[in-house]
């Protein structure tokens, strides 16, 4: 198709410029136009609009400027060269413009960028909305309006061939995803328009040789514009899983304005998507000098084990990593020590005699790292508790979410692979090839519904006494932790806020630090005629034993610990139920990272302290036999002390006003 002809067409098919204003703050990437068959997507943005109307007047783009107070906007939905014959449909495609007043550097070669549009209709109305991504296609360039407006396709457009009809073709769009350079995650803008386009430019209609009757109205959409937060819960008791391992709840919770729970009924479920995977081991230590040390081998594969070097008694390390780590237990049975392995990084553990004694080494496969590209430092913070020297717990402490979140961000192995989450390269480096029983490595696309409830399993449900003992002898921790029939969406009521955090952290299972900001939500939704909703749309293991490193000056104490990440996490639809009334509502949010903190394992009671405790006060008793009688004379002067004293000036105000009278 000649460049004279496109220009005609181009008038003709008219860019439909629609002002619907959507709110725009965005994350980013690069620029270059994509060259591709449809010229359309290679002409110049600046004479697409100048040859375009709006409002029934020629665009000036003196009409438009940059200007911090304004928002971004969707400007203009274009269906280019829909054609009435299937063998005209070769350019076709749909195309946006957008208002850029920030002067935001958007991303140009991401898969992140997208738009959401309805793909399923019943009775009229979008059952079903996808996301399909954005193409670059260029920008305005001119002197002094560089960048004010960014050209899209909608990538896939074909598809909607398919669903649309050659007397109006509709289009729903609830929303557009841009990112910006320097930002992780796209930033959703709400459109919530239905494009209904009838009629067909010259030469693409019945009559090849008729004017254009193209035409499109644009109505309202409703959408539901959420602000997304994320919590999580670990249980204190052992999962069903065993030693090491905990349940784990991840939940996302935002304000829902209650006029959609008053129109359309409850809100029977929620159709999400997001990017799922299982981190490597991590090593925390309270060492900083063993921390310092592993940074410098976070990016390398620890190399095959060499059988010649055995420099200590019981394990055979790499000697070109100076540091190895493992978790391990040690127990005696009938003279032969065994231990088991839990955790090793950089060790080897073929089993080895020692003195004719055997040494049983086992091993779970799945926890041997050959890479170390979590490791931290972090020292436990004591509560202050009396009881705290009783307590069996970690040298190591927690490390903040933000802390993960920057190591997954930074790390960049020159000689890793990347894991495509959505469009962004991660390194493969740091997590694992595998996620949790019955889950899906990678894109997730999920509705989970009301009545979708599930249980917790502790460890107690699948293990008896004897497996109890044998795995912690008398020092075990909390093994009865369960939960059942736990809704994964609820909506928040009064009670639910009411009381202390740490109650309210158990009883709605969320992490205690966050109870604060969920009081808080609580409170403005109320204000502001919404209602909160906790959607707990994922239950997984975290795993986290006590271990050590060797290869500082001391040996690291600290724990090992993994955890599942959930990237670009985003809510897609809402669908309410009024009497067996279904309605989908599309969702207007940003995509978010779901990463949480690493935790050492809960602390345990040490009954051995107990005991000792016991023997100290009873040693002390003993001790202080012969005094006993003079030490509760002397209690018991201390305490009637104060009644006497107030009596005898009692009695001596009165003798005062008695020599007065």
């Amino acid at each position: 198709m000649r460049t004279a002809s496109i220009r005609i067409i181009l008038a003709l098919a008219v860019i439909i410029v629609m002002l619907c204003t959507s709110i725009l703050g965005v994350h980013n990437v690069q620029n270059t136009a994509y060259a591709d068959s449809n010229s359309f997507d290679n002409t110049s943005v600046y004479e697409d609009l100048t040859s375009s109307t709006v409002d029934g007047k020629p665009f000036d783009i003196r009409d438009y400027s940059f200007d911090e107070s304004k928002e971004t906007e969707l400007f203009s939905f274009v269906e280019y060269c829909y054609s009435f014959k299937a063998n005209m449909r070769s350019n076709y495609g749909l195309y946006i413009y957008v208002f850029n007043p920030k002067g935001l550097n958007f991303a140009t070669k991401t898969k992140q960028n997208k738009i959401q549009m309805a793909t399923a209709y019943a009775g009229g109305a979008p059952t079903r909305y996808d996301k399909f991504t954005l193409q670059y296609c260029g920008k305005v360039e001119e002197i002094n309006y560089k960048g004010l407006f960014y050209k899209f396709k909608v990538e896939n457009s074909s598809k909607f061939l398919e669903i649309v009809n050659s007397n109006e073709r509709r289009y729903d769009v609830s929303g557009i995803e841009l990112v910006t350079y320097g930002q992780q995650n796209a930033t959703e803008y709400r459109v919530g328009g239905t494009y209904r386009f009838t009629g067909y430019a010259k030469g693409f209609g019945p009559d090849a040789n008729a004017d254009s009757t193209l035409n499109c109205v644009v109505e309202n959409l409703e959408t539901c514009e959420l602000e997304v937060r994320h919590t999580y819960f670990r249980t204190d008791g052992l999962s069903s899983l065993g030693k090491g391992h905990y349940n784990e709840v991840n939940t996302v919770y935002f304000e829902l304005p209650n006029r959609f729970l008053n129109g359309y009924g409850n809100l029977q479920k929620i159709r999400a998507e997001w990017w799922e995977y299982k981190t490597q081991m991590a090593f925390v230590t309270d060492n900083a000098e063993f921390v310092s040390i592993a940074k410098n081998y976070i990016y390398d594969d620890v190399e095959p084990y060499k059988p010649e070097q055995t420099n200590y008694l019981y394990r055979k390390y790499n000697t070109d990593f100076p540091i190895y780590a493992y978790a391990y237990d040690n127990t005696n049975s009938q003279g032969t020590e065994h231990w088991a392995h839990h955790w090793t990084y950089n060790v080897d553990l073929s089993p080895v005699k020692i003195g004719g004694v055997g040494k049983a080494v086992t091993l779970s496969s799945e926890n041997v790292s050959k890479i170390l590209p979590f490791v931290y430092y972090s020292t436990y913070t004591s509560e202050g508790s009396v009881f705290d020297f009783l307590m069996s717990h970690n040298s190591a402490g927690a490390v903040k979410s933000s802390v993960i979140a920057n190591t997954i961000y930074n790390y960049n192995a020159e000689n890793g692979d990347y894991i495509d989450c959505n469009g962004r390269q991660i390194s493969s480096h740091l997590f694992v090839d595998s996620v949790d029983a019955g889950r899906t490595r990678g894109h997730n696309d999920v509705t989970i519904d009301l009545e979708d409830t599930f249980d917790l399993q502790s460890y107690d449900s699948n293990h008896s006494w004897w497996d109890k003992f044998w795995n912690f002898g008398f020092n075990s921790p909390d093994t009865s932790e369960e939960y059942k029939n736990v809704s994964p969406i609820k909506i928040l009521s009064s009670s639910d806020v009411a009381g202390d955090n740490v109650m309210v952290s158990k009883n709605l299972l969320v992490n205690q630090q966050d109870v604060d900001d969920i009081k808080a939500t609580y409170s403005h939704a109320i204000a502001n005629d919404c209602s909160v909703v906790l959607f707990r749309f994922a239950n997984t293991d975290y795993y986290t034993i006590s271990a050590m490193g060797v290869g500082a000056t001391d040996s690291a104490n600290g724990y090992a610990a993994q955890m599942t990440v959930f990237l670009d996490f985003d809510i897609i639809e809402l669908t309410f139920n009024k009497d067996g009334a279904y309605t989908v509502i599309p969702v207007v949010a940003s995509p978010i990272d779901v990463i949480n903190s690493l935790t050492a394992p809960p602390q345990t009671l040490d009954w051995w302290k107990l005991v000792l405790a016991a023997i100290l006060l009873i040693l002390v008793l003993i001790l202080l036999a012969p005094l006993m009688p003079y030490i509760i004379k002397g209690i018991i002067w201390v305490l009637f002390a104060p009644i006497k004293i107030a009596k005898k000036m009692k009695r001596k105000k009165e003798e005062k006003h008695h020599d007065k009278s």
